[in-house]
Protein backbone atom coordinates (compact mmCIF):
# COMPACT_ATOMS: atom_id res chain seq x y z
CA UNK A 1 0.00 0.00 0.00
CA UNK A 2 0.93 3.36 -0.15
CA UNK A 3 0.85 6.75 -2.57
CA UNK A 4 3.27 9.44 -3.38
CA UNK A 5 3.76 10.19 0.23
CA UNK A 6 4.27 7.47 1.61
CA UNK A 7 5.36 3.56 1.25
CA UNK A 8 3.83 0.74 4.14
CA UNK A 9 4.27 -2.32 3.20
CA UNK A 10 2.19 -5.31 2.40
CA UNK A 11 1.54 -7.28 5.12
CA UNK A 12 1.34 -11.36 5.06
CA UNK A 13 -1.44 -13.59 6.45
CA UNK A 14 -0.98 -14.29 10.40
CA UNK A 15 -0.25 -17.60 10.05
CA UNK A 16 2.16 -17.63 12.68
CA UNK A 17 0.55 -15.53 15.50
CA UNK A 18 -2.82 -17.24 15.02
CA UNK A 19 -0.83 -20.84 15.18
CA UNK A 20 0.35 -19.66 18.39
CA UNK A 21 -2.90 -18.15 20.13
CA UNK A 22 -4.09 -21.88 18.71
CA UNK A 23 -1.44 -23.60 20.46
CA UNK A 24 -2.07 -21.45 23.83
CA UNK A 25 -5.55 -21.78 23.56
CA UNK A 26 -5.29 -25.90 23.61
CA UNK A 27 -2.89 -26.11 26.83
CA UNK A 28 -5.31 -23.27 28.58
CA UNK A 29 -8.76 -25.71 27.88
CA UNK A 30 -7.03 -28.44 29.41
CA UNK A 31 -5.32 -25.93 32.12
CA UNK A 32 -8.99 -24.93 33.10
CA UNK A 33 -10.16 -28.81 32.48
CA UNK A 34 -7.33 -30.10 34.74
CA UNK A 35 -8.64 -27.73 37.60
CA UNK A 36 -12.27 -27.75 36.96
CA UNK A 37 -11.80 -32.13 37.64
CA UNK A 38 -9.31 -31.42 40.97
CA UNK A 39 -11.29 -28.66 42.57
CA UNK A 40 -14.65 -28.62 40.46
CA UNK A 41 -16.87 -30.48 42.74
CA UNK A 42 -15.30 -28.80 46.01
CA UNK A 43 -18.11 -27.45 48.23
CA UNK A 44 -18.08 -23.27 48.48
CA UNK A 45 -18.05 -23.87 52.75
CA UNK A 46 -15.94 -25.57 55.24
CA UNK A 47 -17.85 -27.89 57.56
CA UNK A 48 -17.06 -24.71 60.17
CA UNK A 49 -18.76 -22.64 58.45
CA UNK A 50 -15.72 -21.16 56.92
CA UNK A 51 -15.37 -19.99 52.89
CA UNK A 52 -13.60 -23.08 51.34
CA UNK A 53 -10.49 -21.44 49.26
CA UNK A 54 -10.16 -25.05 46.97
CA UNK A 55 -13.32 -24.23 45.63
CA UNK A 56 -11.95 -20.19 44.21
CA UNK A 57 -9.60 -22.34 41.94
CA UNK A 58 -11.10 -22.89 39.11
CA UNK A 59 -12.52 -19.48 38.99
CA UNK A 60 -8.64 -17.97 39.37
CA UNK A 61 -7.40 -20.46 37.25
CA UNK A 62 -9.89 -19.33 34.68
CA UNK A 63 -9.06 -15.49 34.85
CA UNK A 64 -5.14 -15.99 34.69
CA UNK A 65 -5.71 -18.50 31.48
CA UNK A 66 -7.95 -15.16 30.21
CA UNK A 67 -5.21 -12.53 31.08
CA UNK A 68 -2.42 -15.11 29.88
CA UNK A 69 -4.44 -15.02 26.28
CA UNK A 70 -3.94 -11.15 25.94
CA UNK A 71 -0.31 -11.14 24.14
CA UNK A 72 -1.36 -13.57 21.65
CA UNK A 73 -4.29 -11.76 20.82
CA UNK A 74 -2.90 -8.08 20.55
CA UNK A 75 0.13 -10.62 18.35
CA UNK A 76 -2.74 -10.95 16.05
CA UNK A 77 -4.06 -8.25 16.05
CA UNK A 78 -1.22 -5.62 16.16
CA UNK A 79 0.79 -7.17 13.27
CA UNK A 80 4.33 -6.24 12.63
CA UNK A 81 4.57 -3.10 10.46
CA UNK A 82 6.92 -1.18 8.05
CA UNK A 83 6.15 1.84 6.31
CA UNK A 84 8.67 5.36 5.32
CA UNK A 85 7.63 9.42 4.18
CA UNK A 86 10.09 11.81 3.60
CA UNK A 87 10.30 12.55 7.24
CA UNK A 88 10.95 8.64 9.17
CA UNK A 89 11.16 5.60 8.90
CA UNK A 90 7.70 3.78 10.95
CA UNK A 91 8.77 0.32 12.50
CA UNK A 92 6.54 -2.04 14.54
CA UNK A 93 9.09 -5.30 15.07
CA UNK A 94 6.46 -6.64 17.52
CA UNK A 95 3.06 -6.10 18.93
CA UNK A 96 4.25 -3.52 21.69
CA UNK A 97 4.69 -0.43 20.04
CA UNK A 98 5.50 1.60 16.47
CA UNK A 99 8.28 3.16 16.53
CA UNK A 100 8.75 6.60 14.05
CA UNK A 101 12.56 7.10 13.51
CA UNK A 102 13.32 10.53 11.86
CA UNK A 103 15.30 9.68 8.90
CA UNK A 104 18.11 11.86 10.87
CA UNK A 105 18.56 9.44 13.70
CA UNK A 106 18.41 6.32 10.46
CA UNK A 107 22.14 5.33 9.70
CA UNK A 108 21.71 2.18 7.53
CA UNK A 109 18.70 -0.41 6.91
CA UNK A 110 19.68 -3.52 5.17
CA UNK A 111 18.30 -7.32 4.97
CA UNK A 112 19.70 -10.15 6.57
CA UNK A 113 19.70 -14.00 6.30
CA UNK A 114 20.66 -15.67 9.08
CA UNK A 115 18.89 -19.26 9.39
CA UNK A 116 17.03 -19.53 6.80
CA UNK A 117 14.86 -16.40 8.06
CA UNK A 118 15.23 -13.34 6.07
CA UNK A 119 15.15 -9.94 9.06
CA UNK A 120 15.12 -6.30 8.21
CA UNK A 121 17.52 -4.68 10.28
CA UNK A 122 18.06 -0.69 11.26
CA UNK A 123 20.61 1.09 12.59
CA UNK A 124 19.99 4.33 14.17
CA UNK A 125 22.41 7.13 15.13
CA UNK A 126 23.11 8.80 17.87
CA UNK A 127 21.95 12.31 18.80
CA UNK A 128 21.45 14.92 21.10
CA UNK A 129 17.94 16.06 20.14
CA UNK A 130 14.99 14.01 21.04
CA UNK A 131 13.08 13.66 17.80
CA UNK A 132 11.54 10.74 17.13
CA UNK A 133 11.74 7.28 19.29
CA UNK A 134 14.58 5.33 20.32
CA UNK A 135 14.41 1.15 20.03
CA UNK A 136 14.55 0.20 24.04
CA UNK A 137 14.52 -3.65 25.17
CA UNK A 138 10.82 -3.78 24.59
CA UNK A 139 11.20 -3.10 20.77
CA UNK A 140 14.35 -5.31 20.20
CA UNK A 141 12.64 -9.04 21.08
CA UNK A 142 13.43 -10.00 17.33
CA UNK A 143 17.06 -8.85 17.25
CA UNK A 144 17.75 -10.74 20.64
CA UNK A 145 16.28 -13.67 18.94
CA UNK A 146 18.16 -13.35 15.75
CA UNK A 147 21.54 -13.27 17.81
CA UNK A 148 20.29 -16.12 19.80
CA UNK A 149 20.58 -17.82 16.12
CA UNK A 150 23.81 -16.57 16.16
CA UNK A 151 23.96 -13.60 13.98
CA UNK A 152 27.25 -11.90 14.95
CA UNK A 153 25.28 -8.99 12.77
CA UNK A 154 22.79 -8.47 15.46
CA UNK A 155 25.36 -6.50 17.63
CA UNK A 156 25.70 -3.82 15.16
CA UNK A 157 22.21 -3.00 14.55
CA UNK A 158 19.63 -1.35 16.76
CA UNK A 159 16.48 -2.78 15.62
CA UNK A 160 14.65 -5.63 13.97
CA UNK A 161 11.85 -7.19 11.73
CA UNK A 162 11.40 -10.94 10.86
CA UNK A 163 10.15 -10.33 7.10
CA UNK A 164 8.03 -13.40 6.67
CA UNK A 165 5.35 -11.43 8.39
CA UNK A 166 5.20 -9.62 4.80
CA UNK A 167 4.95 -10.16 1.04
CA UNK A 168 7.86 -12.30 -0.31
CA UNK A 169 8.98 -8.87 -2.75
CA UNK A 170 11.42 -7.21 -0.53
CA UNK A 171 13.63 -6.54 -3.36
CA UNK A 172 10.96 -4.32 -4.80
CA UNK A 173 10.02 -3.03 -0.65
CA UNK A 174 13.77 -1.75 -0.29
CA UNK A 175 13.64 0.11 -3.62
CA UNK A 176 10.60 1.53 -2.12
CA UNK A 177 12.27 2.51 1.26
CA UNK A 178 15.75 3.90 -0.62
CA UNK A 179 13.14 6.28 -2.54
CA UNK A 180 11.74 7.75 0.79
CA UNK A 181 15.45 8.25 2.66
CA UNK A 182 17.90 10.56 2.21
CA UNK A 183 21.43 10.32 0.88
CA UNK A 184 23.07 9.84 4.53
CA UNK A 185 21.15 6.56 4.94
CA UNK A 186 22.67 3.43 3.62
CA UNK A 187 19.63 1.05 2.24
CA UNK A 188 21.14 -1.90 1.28
CA UNK A 189 19.65 -5.62 0.05
CA UNK A 190 22.28 -7.61 2.08
CA UNK A 191 22.22 -11.28 3.39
Amino acid sequence: MGGPERIEWRRSFPSRSLAALAWYAVVAALIVAASLLLFGSEQPTLDTGDRNPLADIPMWTEILVGIGAIPFVLAVIRRPRVGANHFALTVRPGWVRTLVLPWSHVAEVTTADVAGERYLLVRCRTGLDRMGDSPHWVDQAVLRAMAREGSKKAKRFDLAVRLRDFTPAVDGQMTALAAFAPDHVLIANAS
